[in-house]
C-alpha cells in the first residue's frame, strides 16, 4: 500500500509522522527521525522517499547496512526518472561520508546523466573524484562548475590538471584564476603554488606583484618571492623572504621560514632546485586533499538535503 488509501484519521497519523521526521531531521535528531518514518512506512506509507530519508537518518548514525537496505527498498518503489534522481544523489551522499569516494563517483555520475543541470552536483563528484585520485574526472567536473564563473572558480580544475599530468591545461586554467582574480588568501596561496610548480615565474612575478596590492595577500607576495629565490639557489634571500612571510601577518607560514632557514644553514638543501617548498608545493595535494577540498565546499551538515 502506497500513498493515501485509508481514512481521513489515518491520513493525519501518516502525515503527522513525517512532519515530525522533517523536522527531527533539520534539527540533526536522526533516532527520532527514524522512529517517525518507520510509523509512517508501518501506516502504509511505503514510497521512494520515505526509505530514501530512513536511509539518510540510519547512515547519519553509522548504520550503514541498515542504510543499504533502506535504499534498496527505496528503488523497489521508484516510480519516475525523479525518484531516480534523487536516489542516486543520495546513493552518493551516503557513500562519500562512508569514504567510499569510487562508490559516491559512480552514484553522481548516474545522477548527472538524469539531471547535466545539477551544478551542485558537478562539485561534488569533483570532490569525490579528487578524494579517489581520479584527477582527470575531478578536473573536467570542476571545470564544468567554472564555465562562466569567478577566478576562485578555476583554482581546483588548475590544480587537478596539474596532479593529473596535464600541464598545458593546468596552465590555461592557471591564466584564466589569475586574469579573473580571487578572493581569499587560500586560493592566492594555491595560484603562487601552482605557478612555481608549473615553471611559469614570469606569472609568479607578476602574481606576487598583484598580491602587494592587497593586504590580504601580503605574506603570499613574500612566499612565492621566496620560494623563487630557493629555486634560483640563493639561500640568504629566500630566508629573509620567507621570515618577511611570517612576520607579514599570514597563518601557516612557519614551516616555510623554517624550511628556508634550514636550507640557508645547509641543513640537507644542498644542491636542491626545480621543487617548491613543502606547504607551497601544489603536490601537497596528493595527501591532503581531502582537507584541502572540504575547506573550499562540501558541508556535511546538509547531508541528505540537497535541496535540489
Amino acid at each position: 500500500m502506497t500513498g493515501w488509501s485509508q481514512g481521513a484519521g489515518h491520513r493525519a497519523r501518516v502525515k503527522s509522522s513525517l512532519v515530525e521526521a522533517r523536522g527531527a531531521m533539520t534539527l540533526g535528531l536522526y533516532g527520532r527521525a527514524k522512529r517517525a518514518i518507520a510509523r509512517a512506512i508501518a501506516l502504509g506509507w511505503r514510497t521512494s522517499s520515505a526509505y530514501r530519508d530512513l536511509a539518510v537518518a540510519c547512515a547519519a548514525e553509522g548504520e550503514w547496512d541498515h542504510a543499504r537496505r533502506a535504499m534498496a527498498l527505496g528503488w523497489s518503489f521508484a516510480r519516475s526518472a525523479q525518484d531516480a534522481f534523487t536516489l542516486l544523489r543520495v546513493s552518493g551522499e551516503i557513500a562519500f561520508r562512508r569514504g567510499d569516494y569510487p562508490g559516491a563517483v559512480t552514484a553522481w555520475q548516474q545522477a548527472l546523466a538524469l539531471r547535466p543541470e545539477w551544478d551542485r552536483g558537478w562539485y561534488r563528484l569533483g570532490l569525490a573524484s579528487a578524494y579517489s585520485g581520479a584527477y582527470r574526472t575531478a578536473e573536467m567536473a570542476f571545470r564544468t562548475c567554472a564555465r562562466g564563473g569567478k577566478g576562485d572558480d578555476w583554482v581546483l580544475p588548475a590544480v587537478c590538471a596539474y596532479l593529473a599530468s596535464m600541464p598545458r591545461v593546468a596552465a590555461s586554467h592557471l591564466h584564466l584564476a589569475v586574469r579573473q582574480g580571487v578572493s581569499t588568501p587560500r586560493h592566492a596561496r594555491a595560484l603562487g603554488a601552482l605557478a612555481v610548480a608549473l615553471g611559469e615565474q614570469q606569472l609568479a612575478l607578476n602574481w606576487a606583484q598583484e598580491c602587494a596590492s592587497d593586504a590580504r595577500f601580503a605574506p603570499i607576495e613574500h612566499e612565492v618571492r621566496a620560494l623563487l629565490a630557493w629555486l634560483e639557489g640563493d639561500m640568504a634571500a629566500s630566508a629573509c623572504l620567507a621570515k618577511k612571510a611570517v612576520m607579514a601577518g599570514g597563518q601557516h607560514h612557519a614551516l616555510v621560514y623554517l624550511a628556508m632557514e634550514a636550507g640557508n644553514r645547509g641543513a640537507g638543501f644542498h644542491g636542491h632546485h626545480g621543487q617548491a617548498s613543502s606547504t607551497m608545493d601544489a603536490q601537497e595535494h596528493r595527501t591532503n586533499r581531502g582537507r584541502e577540498c572540504d575547506a573550499s565546499g562540501m558541508d556535511h551538515r546538509g547531508f541528505g538535503d540537497d535541496g535540489a
